[in-house]
């Protein structure tokens, strides 16, 4: 079975989960798990099944943190997440947990979905929230939030939370999510948080409100694209949608709704964003039910306090007349004393005003002198800072205003004695000057420390997108260091000079090492290869290391890479155009006539070092003698060995079939095929944990593996009838080394234990008359046949001696990597030698 990322799922997890469920098949990926479908035996329940995907099957220790995730999940039984049917804890799923909740196969947002109230639609957004608030409190996040994966078990029934990402608490691939409903951080980390599913929660929020189109015309205003969605989240963030847009024909929760959902998307400027989805519950839940006012308060309290209450006779009363008469006399004859107390006052009060205003004036004479010696005395420390400082090297500026401030404290110092009131303007402006003086000192070291952040930020980007020894690197180096020195000896604007032409230079010299990586980038692209051969493999191989490169801005790397790639596409023509040219040919005779094909079905009954019942009875039609046209070639005398193969990793970064896949092909006593797991590699030949002999040949390779690596040593893997003339050399016999013999080649039956695992290449024995080592045993061998791909020579694990016989062969799947599956290089030669 595959998932949706063509991941391989293990046919023993298959299996176990055949114990309990009908019809389990692959649905898709999200995160680090695969999600099945199947039906529970014992109630006929519809199940999704969470299990780990085949990309992490290896990890144990993501597997046990996925284990975790699901054993909380069970426990939670929250009504708006999918409910458990069943966590699998037996032994089968010790290494590969498994947990079953009801299927949720009914979409909530469909045609009808926007047809709703506007209140139905708010209490969806609240149970959404009480779904995340319940996975967050226990720790869990959901990752992978959209409308598509909110659903029902039955019609009618409540809206649930499915498909999370169980992702071990690390960086995954979100994989159904869509780019509106992603984060910033999401899209630049793929690690999803609890924050991330607020904001998903809120571009829900939009959609609920807008429609379809809701999270994109929160991004960008209108409809778009999701390449122009993406473009949006990473750039400048794009003004929230007013309540009028949201709400266009009103609601009285409009505008706290719309504040709502701007801070769960992280566009309220005036508060951060909500942490969890349960403080965003709880912040909508206030909006809906509202909060008590306090009362409407119009008086200041000073207005309060000097409000005077006034009596106001009862209603219906009559003030009596005599009342009235008495009041009006007793008001004239006050009036009168009255007026006479004031003018005589009045006199009193210019008198006292005169002598208080010559006071205040002769206080305010002595008060100005006076601070005018405090900011002599000032001025003149701070003077003598800016001069211990360097403000007169420092920047021009701050050179003009220290000299300013010294010429006026000079004129302060020479009036104060004899004009004391001239002297306190030029007290105040030395005082002034010496301020703005320490002032832009700071802002001149401010500004050249800035200077320099950004040219060690040109310069580290620089010497990534250079090679090391670049001269013109070298001399902005220099530059730079000079900037250095005028920096601590305080020159500063100088050294902020200085620092910026350095800037300029990295800058342009890592857009020109850019622009030579594209160029270079662009040739491969227009020199590309038809079909997959060994060229194109190496070729991948390369560009992919290039690709790398150029995004983590080495830009020279990648140029080399990129010109490594078009080079094996040119030398792979350069080949074919070769072959087309004549050259001299001969006709070999390969493969065994009908005597000695049952003389090898003889052999193995007598030989082999396992029970005759599994010799086979026939050999393979492939095997028969057959003639085929030579040009001059050349083969190697040895397999390639493991450090050879290492060589090539570290210089190309290749990565084999089976590192990619994590499995091979093994061949048991009767010759069947089966593929195994467990970290076999050409690095670790017999699984995890091994290590390989640089000596020995390499092993666990893959088909494309030899022709990627042949294309690199400068040559090519060779053909079926190149193999067996140069183990035959010139002779008829069945074994490169002549006769039957046990003790000839590395393989199962042979007499020394030694004999029996894989020898270093260059004592793999088994010679060739002309002296190739280790053509029959030791590792089975890649060779191009007439209709495909074949191995040739047996190997330390071969137990059938027939298979060890020039002209025997094996055909595989796939062209597939094996545990003793390796190869040698073969090259063209202009004439025979």
């Amino acid at each position: 079975m595959q998932d949706n990322a063509n991941n391989v799922i293990d046919v023993r997890l298959a299996d176990a989960l055949g114990a309990y469920f009908n019809g389990v098949t692959l649905q898709k990926t999200v995160g680090d798990c695969a999600i099945l479908s199947g039906v529970r035996k014992q109630n006929g329940a519809p199940v999704s099944i969470y299990t780990p995907s085949f990309n992490v099957a290896r990890d144990d220790d993501i597997l046990a943190e996925i284990g975790k995730a699901f054993a909380t999940y069970e426990k939670l039984g929250n009504p708006r997440l999918q409910a458990t049917e069943r966590l699998l804890t037996s032994r089968a799923f010790k290494k590969s947990p498994a947990l079953a909740v009801l299927a949720c196969p009914i979409p909530v947002f469909d045609e009808a979905f926007d047809t709703l109230s506007l209140d139905a639609r708010l209490g969806l957004f609240d149970g959404v929230l009480e779904g995340l608030a319940a996975l967050h409190d226990a720790g869990l996040v959901h990752g992978n939030l959209s409308p598509d994966v909110i659903r029902r078990e039955t019609d009618g029934g409540v809206a649930r939370l499915t498909e999370l990402t169980f992702s071990g608490d690390r960086s995954t691939t979100v994989t159904n999510q869509p780019p509106a409903y992603q984060s910033r951080h999401v899209i630049n980390t793929t690690q999803p948080r609890p924050e991330d599913d607020v904001h998903a929660a809120g571009m829900l929020g939009y959609r609920l409100l807008l429609g379809p189109d809701g999270p994109a015309i929160a991004l960008t205003g209108a409809p778009a694209e999701p390449e122009a969605i993406v473009a949006a989240i990473l750039g400048e963030p794009h003004e929230a949608p007013t309540a009028e847009v949201l709400f266009p024909e009103g609601h009285e929760k409009g505008e706290q709704i719309t504040r709502l959902l701007a801070r769960m998307t992280g566009r309220l400027s005036s508060a951060a964003p909500y942490s969890t989805a349960g403080a965003a519950r709880k912040a909508f839940q206030t909006v809906l039910c509202g909060r008590p006012t306090a009362p409407d308060v119009t008086a200041t309290p000073t207005e309060r306090a000097n409000t005077v209450n006034v009596p106001v006779p009862p209603s219906g009363e009559v003030v009596p007349k005599k009342l009235i008469l008495a009041m009006s006399a007793g008001f004239l004859l006050s009036t009168a004393a009255a007026c006479y107390l004031y003018l005589e006052n009045g006199r009193l009060t210019e008198q006292r005003d005169m002598v208080i205003a010559r006071y205040q004036s002769e206080t305010a004479r002595f008060a100005a002198v006076d601070a005018a010696r405090q900011d002599l005395r000032l001025a003149d420390r701070m003077i003598a800072v800016a001069q211990a400082s360097g403000a007169m090297e420092a920047a021009s500026a701050s050179k003009k205003s220290l000299e300013a401030a010294q010429a006026a404290l000079a004129l302060a110092d020479e009036e104060m004695p004899d004009t004391p009131d001239a002297a306190v303007e030029h007290a105040a402006a030395a005082k002034s000057h010496a301020e703005t003086t320490l002032i832009q000192l700071t802002q001149a070291e401010d500004i050249a420390h800035a200077a320099k952040s950004a040219a060690t930020d040109a310069w580290q980007e620089a010497s990534r997108a250079v090679t090391s020894g670049d001269q013109e690197f070298a001399t902005l180096e220099e530059v730079a260091q000079t900037a250095d020195a005028h920096l601590s000896e305080g020159r500063f604007e100088i050294a902020a000079q200085v620092w910026s032409d350095a800037r300029t230079g990295f800058h342009a010299l890592t857009q020109a090492s850019q622009a030579k990586a594209e160029a270079a980038r662009d040739r491969v692209s227009a020199a590309d290869s038809e079909g997959v051969t060994a060229g194109s493999i190496l070729a991948v191989t390369y560009t992919k290391r290039a690709e790398a490169s150029f995004k983590g801005g080495h830009y020279s790397e990648a140029a080399a890479l990129f010109d490594a790639a078009l080079a094996a596409l040119l030398a792979e023509r350069s080949e074919v155009a070769e072959d087309t040219q004549t050259t001299e040919a001969k006709t070999v005779t390969i493969g065994d006539d009908a005597d000695a094909m049952k003389a090898a079905l003889r052999l193995c009954r007598d030989a082999a070092p396992i029970d005759a019942s599994h010799c086979p009875t026939e050999r393979p039609s492939g095997e028969a003698a057959r003639q085929l046209d030579l040009r001059p070639y050349t083969l190697d005398a040895t397999e390639v060995s493991v450090g050879a193969f290492r060589a090539f990793v570290e210089d190309t970064g290749y990565v084999t079939v089976a590192e990619a896949n994590g499995r091979v092909m093994a061949l048991t006593s009767s010759g069947e095929a089966r593929l195994i797991s467990g970290d076999y590699s050409w690095a670790t030949p017999t699984g995890a944990g091994s290590a390989a002999d640089d000596a020995a040949p390499v092993t666990n390779i893959a088909l494309a593996d030899a022709q990627a690596f042949c294309a690199w040593a400068g040559g090519r893997l060779p053909t079926e009838a190149e193999w067996e003339t140069a183990a035959r050399g010139g002779t008829q016999t069945a074994f490169p080394w002549g006769p039957w013999s046990a003790d000839a080649a590395v393989w199962r039956g042979a007499p020394d234990p030694s004999r029996r695992l894989p020898n270093a290449v260059t004592e793999a024995a088994g010679a060739s008359m002309g002296g190739h080592q280790g053509l029959a045993g030791n590792a089975r061998e890649w060779v191009m046949g007439a209709e495909g791909a074949v191995l040739k020579g047996g190997s330390w694990n071969t137990a059938n001696p027939a298979d060890l016989r020039i002209s025997a062969r094996l055909v595989v799947p796939d062209n597939a990597p094996g545990v003793d599956f390796g190869f040698r290089c073969a090259r063209d030669e202009e004439v025979w030698k």
